[in-house]
């Protein structure tokens, strides 16, 4: 099986309609991380010019991944600076620490 590694830099305010809409596409599990940093949009006149926003970590088969970051795109989509960011990654070995075994 070819497993990718997708990771969504997204507003805190998306969350939510985001987890009902991976509910809706049985998406099996996912972390997230309260991150901060900045990007292309940059507010140096603030005294501390580091954005909060949430890290969305999904490891999913690949046939699946272009439904996935079309739901994350039409969820976090905004036009406002500093809506996120998306990333699809190759997974080399995948395996449940658990049973030891290799998915």
């Amino acid at each position: 099986m070819n497993l990718k590694y997708v990771i969504a830099i997204i507003r805190p305010d998306v969350l939510a309609a985001l987890e009902t809409k991976l509910g809706s596409l049985h998406v099996r599990g996912l972390t997230v991380t309260k991150v901060k940093g900045f990007g292309e949009y940059t507010d140096f006149f603030s005294k501390n010019h580091l954005t909060e926003h949430l890290k969305v970590e999904i490891f999913l088969e690949e046939s699946k991944v272009e439904e996935l970051t079309n739901a994350i795109m039409d969820v976090a989509h905004s036009d406002i600076p500093g809506a996120g960011i998306l990333a699809v990654l190759s997974v080399d070995k995948f395996f449940h620490i658990r049973t030891r075994s290799e998915f």
